[in-house]
């Protein structure tokens, strides 16, 4: 009889643990609770679908951290403006998930190793914007520059895709660039840019191995020739090197366009406006590999960095002057104002370089002679200020 009554006693302990066991699973309380997305990177205008991984809760609380960014509805998120926010999903046992919304722009980045690009069909891609590399150093301008810019802002302008630039800096002190910069300068030639140029600072072990204080000097130099030609500037670098030696409260005054790949998010917590997410994107109309960039903020509506005007030295030349090679031309340069004595130079001496500078009666005479076809500009220099670009040359 015993035996019986142990037996009963064990199946009915037996039951009542299934049933608790059951009860718990109904509840739902250690299921997994999570979104089908952690990270969306939506155009505005566009729409996605958020789900739960636990398809028996009902009664959820949708929440946008910035709903002028991204509104979220029963799931769906509406993305209205550029920048980020966080969608927050709450059960009504309390268990939580998130998913970061980024509504960009987008856009690549090409250089000659691209090789000739079919802007038509990049354009049908979706892509918004191109940072096209102007070239590298300043050493060997005719070896240095990059041989598809120009086909490449043609290109990309006549298709209605937005446009700025980018110049490895191969830089050890500020003055090589400063001279880096002119290289620039001379390159873009004028060009209208609707975003940046950007200054491309890689993690090398040149630049690693200098100071915050140094390298910070040496992209303050090229930036600040940048703007006072007019052209708004930023910094390009990968996460590593902004968290280290780009770092500097100094270099606030210029955007930062961070590369970063394989991650839902740069590991950068300071304040940028574009990200290089992938350097192995495929995008129609280009035969090779690309660079793959969001940009969070609309260049276009800002208003554009505009240079100071300059009217401490008059000239007698307009914005632009064209040679032959072996051609020769005089500038008139007078001081307005100022008591300091300028320099003048060349951006580029292979093109077109400085034969004479002679002070005669209050003004400098600085004569020219055309070198090779290209393209650069006439600077003047005063002591310790950055050179200001007073005429573009084009030897043809």
């Amino acid at each position: 009889m015993k035996k019986k009554w142990m037996a009963l006693l064990l199946v009915l302990a037996m039951a009542v643990s299934l049933s608790t066991t059951a009860f718990a699973a109904d509840t739902g309380v250690s299921a997994t609770f999570t979104l089908s997305n952690g990270s969306l990177y939506l155009k505005a205008g566009e729409t996605a679908v958020l789900t739960v991984s636990d398809s028996s809760v009902s009664s959820l609380q949708w929440a946008s951290s910035n709903p002028a960014v991204a509104s979220v509805t029963n799931g769906t998120v509406t993305a209205s403006a550029l920048g980020r926010t966080t969608v927050t999903v709450t059960a009504p046992d309390g268990r939580s998930a998130v998913c970061d919304v980024h509504v960009v722009l987008k856009g690549i980045d090409v250089s000659e190793h691209q090789g000739a690009v079919d802007w038509a069909n990049v354009k049908l891609a979706g892509v918004d914007f191109a940072i096209l590399r102007t070239g590298y150093g300043n050493e060997l301008p005719e070896t240095q520059t990059d041989d598809y810019f120009a086909a490449n802002y043609d290109g990309a302008v006549a298709n209605g895709i937005k446009v700025g630039a980018y110049h490895v800096c191969y830089a050890t002190t500020p003055e090589i660039a400063v001279q880096e910069a002119q290289m620039c300068l001379s390159i873009l030639n004028g060009r209208r840019l609707d975003y940046p140029v950007f200054y491309d600072v890689e993690q090398n072990a040149v630049n690693s191995a200098m100071t915050g204080d140094q390298l910070s000097a040496i992209v303050t130099a090229f930036c600040s020739t940048m703007a006072n030609a007019g052209y708004k500037t930023g910094i390009y670098s990968n996460a590593n090197l902004f968290n280290s030696n780009l770092s500097s409260t100094a270099l606030s005054a210029y955007d930062k366009w961070v590369a970063h790949y394989n991650v839902p998010s740069p590991n950068y917590s300071g304040a940028y406006t574009m990200w290089q997410y992938s350097d192995a994107g495929l995008i129609g109309g280009v035969n090779t590999s690309v660079d793959l960039d969001y940009c969070y903020v609309d260049y276009l509506s800002a208003t554009p960095a505009q240079a100071p005007v300059d009217n401490t030295i008059l000239s007698d030349t307009g914005s632009s002057l064209s040679l032959k090679p072996g051609q020769s031309y005089q500038f008139k340069f007078t001081p307005n104002g100022i008591s300091a004595k300028p320099s003048f130079t060349t951006g580029n001496s292979g093109v077109a370089k400085i034969v004479y500078q002679k002070l005669q009666n209050g003004s400098y005479y600085v004569k020219i002679t055309g070198v090779a076809a290209g393209t650069t500009s006439i600077y003047s220099v005063l002591p310790n200020q950055t050179p200001v670009r007073r005429c573009v040359v084009t030897v043809a």
